[in-house]
């Protein structure tokens, strides 16, 4: 009981603490996503365990000087959380677990060239793999942050038919646009199947 009245008597001095812890997590929710996605994973964040070389389609390409646009292209440069980390503040957490598991951290130090040659290494095409069937899992969520694709007007017959044709069958991004950044890995037999219905 006397702690108790100890603690009234400076009731003012721990309802300041109070606020002020309550403002700090509110500011720290708030600001949580946005200082993550453009201060903590950057390229070059990704790059120390995920190897450039091993990822990017184009030798010449590194941690300093990823994914570059062509100046007809009259876009942004996309980094690798723009197309791997989709928004919302769960999803931003994964990406701390995901620093957290250092999963390729091992293979970063034990890197020899003839380990790294060659087009791809086997379980590079099942992380592909693995990461394609996410993002047709949410319906391609990241490339949709960026691009509306009723807005897309592709130049050549063939584009604008694969759109209208993709517009109509409700087809997801990744079901066409599978190699884009990253060296080629060819599709899996079983990619991309859409659950069929109950048999009656």
């Amino acid at each position: 009981m006397e702690i108790f009245f100890k603690l009234f008597k400076y009731r003012k001095t721990i309802n300041a603490i109070i606020v002020g812890a309550v403002i700090v997590l509110v500011g720290w929710i708030i600001a949580y996503e946005p200082v993550t996605r453009n201060l903590v994973a950057q390229d070059a964040v990704c790059n120390y365990c995920h190897l450039p070389w091993e990822f990017n389609s184009d030798f010449r390409l590194t941690a300093t000087r990823p994914h570059q646009a062509t100046p007809e292209d009259k876009i942004s440069q996309a980094r690798c959380v723009d197309c791997h980390l989709p928004e919302g503040w769960w999803n931003t957490t994964y990406a701390y677990t995901h620093f957290l598991s250092m999963t390729d951290l091992f293979g970063h130090f034990r890197d020899r060239d003839s380990e790294r040659a060659g087009d791809w290494i086997p379980p590079r095409a099942a992380t592909a793999y693995r990461v394609r069937d996410r993002m047709y899992e949410y319906d391609s969520v990241t490339c949709r942050t960026c691009h509306i694709e009723s807005e897309i007007k592709p130049k050549r017959p063939r584009g604008i038919n694969a759109h209208k044709l993709a517009l109509k069958e409700e087809n997801t991004c990744i079901e066409c646009h599978n190699n884009l950044v990253h060296r080629q890995v060819e599709l899996r037999k079983d990619a991309f199947k859409k659950p069929q219905p109950a048999a009656e």
